[in-house]
């Protein structure tokens, strides 16, 4: 009798689900499972060990293993041959950050504000958790590249709203996974 398997820990929501060739590609569609995306995500753009990649999704690394080769292997067939490539996503948590100078009232939303505030929303939007923490680069020089960002992939987050925001900022937390939408204000009503 086969083991059942165990739940995977998923944390990345890509932003597009569906890649096709432009030119002389097949009608033969490829679908990468979440797992399958959520490996590519920890080892590729996070550039996680094996083992590391494995801890975060709560698997072995034998099983990390064929996650990722699976992946690539699809993404190469894409990439090398013409297929579609489509992604699967579950719905999983969502998780925002923006910055604010106040703790209930969420306007001017800059990297430098006194507070970082992380909320998380469930699969159905609903406001599961708000975490206030004193942001590190209020009133100092240190950058928010590397401070943010560091928080940012601490707490999972995969949304960042933020009133302006530098290229050299913006492709960081991209490549990091953290989708970034431009807004001066967050209401808990207007998501997405």
């Amino acid at each position: 009798m086969p083991r059942t398997k165990n739940e995977r820990k998923l944390s990345f929501r890509p932003k597009c689900t569906l890649f096709f060739p432009n030119e002389n590609g097949t009608n033969e569609t490829i679908k990468l499972i979440s797992e399958e995306v959520e490996a590519l995500y920890l080892m590729d753009l996070l550039e996680l060990y094996q083992e590391d990649a494995a801890q975060k999704m709560e698997i072995s690394r034998p099983t990390f293993a064929r996650i990722i080769k699976s992946a690539r292997k699809k993404v190469a067939l894409g990439l090398l041959m013409g297929n579609k490539l489509s992604l699967e996503v579950l719905k999983k948590e969502l998780v925002i950050a923006f910055c604010s100078d106040n703790k209930d009232f969420y306007e001017n939303l800059n990297s430098k504000n006194r507070y970082i505030c992380i909320f998380t929303f469930d699969a159905n939007l609903e406001l599961n958790n708000k975490l206030f923490l004193d942001n590190p680069i209020f009133n100092t020089d240190l950058k928010p590249t590397i401070e943010l960002t560091k928080i940012f992939l601490k707490y999972n987050v995969n949304q960042y709203l933020v009133s302006q925001i530098g290229e050299g900022f913006k492709s960081t937390l991209a490549s990091k996974g953290v989708d970034v939408r431009l807004q001066k204000q967050f209401v808990i009503n207007n998501l997405i």
